[in-house]
């Protein structure tokens, strides 16, 4: 009954969202063409049929039509201005498809602009009128808590944020829970008759705390809940361990909770491979000038090859060439025993300020990251990511502590969050691990988007070593 209600209202939310960027696209025709279009032409009309299917659809999929008692308003505004993109995006390519030139990308931007702020400002007042009413008392949802320590925590969040719109009508615990809670909230003895309190009381939801789960006393609270309606969550330390790469499997009607540290969403990761062949060809051809330049710099400035090659380690120990301008003396690498002591990086990599062995447009390209751009060929071969972890050289492999070896999990890439970091060059060896497996831990096209941003800024400031 309760997720029938619930689609519902999300059905009718997604619905309202349609419509609101409907009006923000006659809105936006009229800032822009100074007259409503919506009856002026056919065309016009199925412009105004496919916005509101559009935004119906993007509405879904971007959960802006789902209400969150704890959701911050940044998250809201972050997926508003992502269907947004996607939904503008769309039109334009329709545009571009059909020739539709009357009707320019010009428009499509106001649409944007204006529906975003439509949408975003409406759910802001909607979504601060709803926090209010929980404040004042309505609105709200009786809890029973059934926990031990843990459940400090939960318990003084609850009574923190009124506007979750959550009461407490008990809290089922040990002794030492309920000398750690006071009176803040009714207490009830851990043998307290939990179905029969479900029954006789008013309780919406029942949220199971304990630090050490015993399951068959949850699987008794999940059968009562069940047969009398009421929702049932479970907090758990071992919840900490889990992410949104947490799933379950069927091995033919078997049951398996499915643990992955790395990105398993399949469609996302074939996109981001297609986002790097599709621009590491397009970098390759529309900056080739650039490739050649260098090159004959190179060539004219120090003896030996144009490019350096060094076998790296790739995803999951891989190993494969990774391809550089040469930005050293031909004998480099026998000189780096003599300069070892001069070392300024801890762990196992080995890099100084002043290299004695970098050429004088070595110099250069190192400082705008330029002697990487023979590495969109690796990308297009495969063995690469434009985005990711830098690959290491095996002798650094051979060094690492177990958990650093982690960062080998995902393909690596040209340019990572060290990379854009404004102290890369003073960042620990450890420290760098670290913004690795965090990069690999909350992975998205969004993020991988913002590294690319924020690595061409870092090349035009020319920081680098």
């Amino acid at each position: 009954m309760l997720k029938e209600k619930e689609r519902v209202v999300y059905n009718f939310l997604a619905i309202l969202d349609s419509i609101i960027a409907w009006l923000a696209l006659d809105v936006a025709f009229y800032l822009y063409f100074g007259q409503f279009t919506f009856l002026s032409n056919k065309d016009s009309i199925i412009l105004h049929l496919v916005v509101l299917g559009l935004w119906l659809l993007l509405s879904k999929a971007f959960r802006t039509n789902e209400i969150y008692r704890s959701r911050p308003f940044s998250i809201l505004l972050f997926n508003v201005i992502g269907m947004t993109i996607i939904g503008v995006g769309a039109l334009a390519l329709a545009v571009f498809m059909f020739n539709l030139h009357y009707i320019g990308v010009t428009p499509l931007i106001y649409f944007g602009a204006v529906s975003a702020a439509f949408l975003f400002v409406l759910k802001v007042v909607f979504f601060s009128y709803l926090k209010s009413a929980r404040r004042r008392g309505l609105n709200y949802r009786n809890i029973l808590i059934v926990g031990d320590e843990s459940a400090i925590t939960f318990v003084k969040q609850v009574l923190k944020y009124k506007e979750w719109g959550y009461r407490i009508i008990g809290v089922v615990g040990n002794v030492e829970l309920h000398e750690r809670i006071g009176d803040l909230v009714p207490l009830l003895p851990e043998d307290a008759d939990v179905d029969k309190l479900i029954e006789d009381k008013t309780i919406d939801e029942v949220i199971y705390c304990r630090e050490k789960a015993k399951m068959e006393e949850i699987m008794a609270l999940l059968t009562s809940c069940n047969e009398l309606g009421v929702v049932f969550r479970m907090s758990s330390p071992f919840f900490n361990m889990l992410t949104n790469k947490t799933h379950l499997h069927y091995f033919d009607t078997t049951p398996v909770l499915t643990i992955s540290n790395t990105p398993v969403d399949y469609l996302l990761l074939k996109l981001k491979g297609v986002f790097d062949f599709i621009t590491s060809f397009l970098v390759i051809t529309i900056f080739s000038p650039v490739f050649i330049g260098i090159a004959i710099g190179i060539k004219l400035t120090s003896k030996g090859p144009i490019f350096f090659k060094q076998k790296r380690v790739g995803m999951r120990g891989r190993k494969f060439w990774v391809y550089k301008y040469r930005t050293m003396v031909t004998n480099a690498e026998d000189l780096k025993a003599s300069l070892m002591e001069q070392n300024e990086m801890d762990g196992p990599v080995f890099k100084i300020e002043k290299d004695p062995r970098i050429t004088g447009i070595g110099y250069f390209l190192r400082k705008t990251s330029l002697d990487e751009l023979p590495q969109f060929f690796n990308v297009l071969l495969g063995d690469m990511s434009i985005v990711g972890p830098r690959p290491p050289v095996p002798a650094e492999v051979r060094e690492y502590e177990r958990w650093q070896l982690r960062r080998l999990s995902m393909k690596p890439g040209i340019t990572c969050v060290w990379q854009i970091s404004p102290s890369r060059n003073d960042v620990s060896f450890e420290e760098w691990m670290r913004m690795d497996l965090e990069y690999i831990d909350n992975w998205s096209l969004r993020l991988d988007f913002v590294i690319i941003l924020k690595t061409i800024r870092t090349m035009l400031r020319a920081d680098g070593r």
